[in-house]
């Protein structure tokens, strides 16, 4: 089959599973109340030793005659973040191993570029939020599709690794296993918290999943697929040099509103406001943003500029994790930076702006877990404020936690014994690294020892 004839009839098959969507809700929310139970029971499972190399049987694995070639894939920053780790990881196995070292092509963003990759689609330079950002950018989606299914056709790749990402990286998973070529998904798509009739297509489209939080692998378990937690990466990061500057002794609020630009679009002057109200009864208080993207970073800027009053915030363009061991509290939009912020032990008010009537619609019928903050899933119960954000009240409540964190008092010290226990549940550092020992395995020919998955063939 053609490339462009390929892209038409996934392109139809997807515009289907669109269309079926509407039915899919409503058998789900018939069962709603199974999903939520089969939910709790994974989260409340005693989380499994990230060091286990015999938990993740592989369903395709093939011998590979000389260098292996592996497509790895990322379609936004905090997936390139963690694909950079994996290569972190990969060199450290190479360290005294005489056999060939896989070769990458990848799909990512001018990091891997840097990092000398193969570089060939842009696609984390481009990444989308919500139905909205989805339906505009079909265009790039298609073009990216195209180009990866040409690289399946034209060059031998012997294991395709994607990394988060779940809608386009659903399809390209599809797309290898129909050549025969074995994928591996590292940070598991959350179908735990919405839309769990999602499984059985994600079951059939990947060959294992590596996933980052404690309590999946009883979720894909479950479900049979075969999983293996593997720790969480951020636990991986080096030691931040420390900031140097002169107000080392003031106390510091960290505002983190995203990493996309609508994520920054809808958080930033909301969060400006509330640490307006902070700072005005705290004396001394520093407000800092800080962003390691440089595009980001004029963003931030530009919308400030855009403000009355904002000359009190100091925009930093570095990595956030430079100003968090000197923050008191951080106010930062849910995701990946939520759960660094509490991993470094500051106390946090977790928010998400709830965009759009679909959205208010997820969040409120379609969600199968009590939380939405990693660190919360993680302990099964509430360390951190979160918050949905539908309207200024919310906004207002917002700050109402944050002044309760600011302060001291029963709720900080309550939160930060709490921080200390997420820690410990999240294991040891090295997620880079046993992740990296799998793709190598894998991309090699020769395996780990092991073991048959157990779990329901049918899913929770």
């Amino acid at each position: 089959m053609g490339v462009a004839l390929e892209v038409l009839r996934v392109a139809l098959r997807e515009v289907l599973r669109a269309l079926a969507v509407p039915v899919h809700l409503l058998v789900f929310l018939a069962a709603r109340r199974r999903h939520v139970a089969a939910t709790a029971r994974a989260l409340a499972a005693a989380p499994p030793d990230p060091a286990d190399d015999a938990a993740l049987p592989a369903r395709v694995v093939k011998a590979v005659a000389g260098t292996p070639r592996v497509f790895l894939s990322c379609g936004e920053a905090s997936g390139e973040e963690l694909a950079l780790r994996l290569l972190d990881g990969l060199a450290t196995l190479r360290s005294g191993d005489a056999s060939p070292a896989p070769q990458i092509l990848a799909f990512g963003g001018a990091r891997l570029a840097a990092r000398g990759v193969e570089l060939r689609f842009p696609l984390a330079d481009h990444a989308v939020m919500g139905l909205g950002g989805v339906l505009r950018s079909i265009p790039l989606l298609l073009r990216a599709f195209a180009a990866y299914l040409r690289i399946l056709r034209d060059e031998r790749i012997d294991l395709v690794v994607l990394v988060d990402y779940p809608g386009l990286h659903l399809v390209m998973a599809e797309a290898a296993r129909r050549r025969g070529i074995p994928v591996v998904h590292y940070v598991a798509p959350q179908y735990w918290a919405w839309g769990p009739w999602r499984m059985r297509r994600y079951r059939r489209a990947v060959d294992a999943t590596l996933t980052i939080l404690p309590f999946e692998p009883a979720f894909f378990g479950a479900a049979g697929l075969p999983s293996q937690y593997v720790g969480h990466p951020l636990l991986d990061a080096p030691p931040a040099p420390p900031l140097q500057d002169a107000h080392g002794d003031r106390p510091t609020l960290l505002l983190l509103p995203g990493s996309r630009r609508q994520e920054i679009a809808l958080h930033l002057a909301p969060m400006v406001e509330l640490a307006r109200a902070l700072r005005a009864d705290t004396p001394g208080l520093r407000v800092v943003i800080a962003h390691r993207d440089p595009r980001r970073v004029a963003l931030i800027r530009e919308l400030l500029a855009a403000q009355a009053d904002t000359g009190f915030v100091e925009v930093l363009e570095l990595e956030p994790r430079r100003v968090l061991p000197r923050a008191r509290a951080c106010l930062v939009k849910s995701g990946t930076g939520s759960l660094e912020a509490c991993l470094h032990g500051v106390p946090s008010v977790v928010v998400y702006v709830v965009h759009g009537a679909f959205a208010r619609f997820v969040r409120r019928h379609l969600l199968t877990v009590p939380y939405f903050a990693s660190a919360n899933l993680c302990m099964a119960k509430e360390l951190v404020p979160e918050l949905a954000i539908e309207t200024a009240a919310d906004w207002q409540r917002a700050g109402t936690r944050l002044r309760a964190l600011w302060d001291d008092g029963e709720e900080r010290e309550r939160c930060l014994s709490g921080l200390a226990a997420l820690r410990t549940r999240l294991g040891e550092p090295g997620a880079s690294q046993r992740a990296a020992r799998w793709i190598q395995a894998l991309s090699a020919g020769p395996r780990p020892a092991v073991r048959a998955s157990r779990g329901s063939p049918t899913g929770p």
